[in-house]
Formats: structure tokens, sequence, C-alpha cells
């Protein structure tokens, strides 16, 4: 549905489909937050059954879970997903690397320096979900500047399932000054593909290594058994 927008005027499927995506990843509504088709039809004036298409959409797009009794809830990624995740992000922006270092001109360079204005912008703010909005932005626009609209739909999935594990995995209180991209750009601007390939590698490894990643434990309500050894 995303690609959508860039060849025709935005449908009401869309909108509404952009809405729920950006409360997602800006982390306004949570992992498990169950999305009620007949509110998001009132909320947002449009059918249940347009509602039911753009929750198939995001489905798609791996942020909502569908149910067979069609509830549907926004997704909760497991600790193996999150490091799937990761593995794909590795392997494409690698590749990207090499990419974006041929396709990069002066207005692809400014694009960036504004970018990056924005990030610094964002750090001040105390706002989390806006600087990580930012930041995952950065990786989509690299995709834009490359110029292939597979790689920039893909990866703008990927940015969502990444706003997820972040919302689920992160430690808190973690500076968001680690997530600053000026070192990348830095080599991009050298033309430097293979430098921004491995420094890509290093800078999505030490993001995953602010996650704190094991499976949530349930815990026990069987007084009995709490107090047994007591």
């Amino acid at each position: 549905m995303p690609s959508d927008q860039a060849k025709q005027p935005a449908s009401p499927e869309l909108i509404v489909y952009n809405k729920i995506y950006d409360a997602i990843s800006e982390r306004r509504l949570s992992p498990g937050s169950r999305l009620v088709g007949q509110e998001l039809a009132k909320v947002f004036g449009i059918s249940r059954s347009r509602v039911h298409s753009v929750l198939k959409a995001l489905a798609r797009d791996k942020v909502v879970t569908l149910l067979k009794n069609k509830s549907a809830y926004v997704s909760e990624p497991t600790v193996e997903e999150a490091k799937e995740v990761f593995a794909a992000r590795r392997l494409i922006e690698k590749a990207l690397a090499h990419e974006v270092v041929s396709s990069i001109d002066a207005k692809g360079l400014k694009r960036l320096e504004a970018h990056i204005a924005k990030e610094i912008a964002a750090e001040n703010t105390g706002d989390r979900a806006l600087q990580l909005r930012i930041s995952y932005r950065f990786h989509t626009l690299l995709a834009e500047i490359a110029g292939n609209q597979v790689i920039i739909d893909y990866l703008r999935e990927l940015m969502a399932r990444s706003a997820l594990i972040t919302a689920i995995f992160e430690r808190r209180g973690v500076n968001v000054a680690v997530f600053a991209h000026g070192p990348l750009i830095e080599l991009i601007a050298k033309r430097d593909a293979d430098g921004l390939a491995d420094a890509m590698l290093g800078h999505l490894s030490e993001i995953e290594s602010f996650f704190t990643l094991y499976e949530k434990r349930e815990v026990s309500s069987d007084l009995k058994s709490i107090f047994s050894t007591s």
C-alpha cells in the first residue's frame, strides 16, 4: 500500500494506513494494543470494510497481527524475529551502501545534511518517539537516494518493525546520540563505499547492542508455589 502514494493521489485507505503506521512507528500505539475496526471507522470517518482493508495491508507489512476472528493487534515481535529483522537489515543496508555512493550527487548530500540537522534538533527535545522516527527515516532516505522502489518499500517495512522491536527490547536510558548518522554521511561524501558498508554494519550492531534480547517469562501467580519454600 505505501508504494501507491508516489503514483496516485492518496486514497482514504492510504491516508488511514499512514496514520496508523506512524502511530505504531512513533510508539503512540504500543505493541499488543488492540485495533478495534468499529472505533477506527468512527475515528477516521470511513467504512469498516475500508478499515479492514487497511488492517490487512498493515498485517502484510508485519506491524499488525490479524486473528481468525478478525481481531487486530499491534504486533509483538519475538526475540527471534528481532534478530532476524536486524540480520535482514545488515544484508540489505550493507549492499545498499555501494548503491548510495554510486548514486549520490550534490542534491542528495544536501538532503542528508539537512536530515542530520533534524537529528541534532530531535536530541534536544527529549521526545524519544520523535528521535527514533527521525533516526529510522535516515535509512529509508538512503534507499530513496539509491532510487530502488522495491528496496524503499522493504526498508520502510523493516523500519516499522525495528520501531516495534525498540519499543519492546530497548534498555531504558539509552542516549539517542549513539544513533547519530554524521560519520556515515562523511563516508558517503568521500565516495568510500567499502568504508560505508563496514560502518553501516557496525552501526546496526551498535543499535542491537542496546536491546535486552530475551524472551519474557510468564510470572507465576500460584501463591502456594511461591510461598512453599518460605
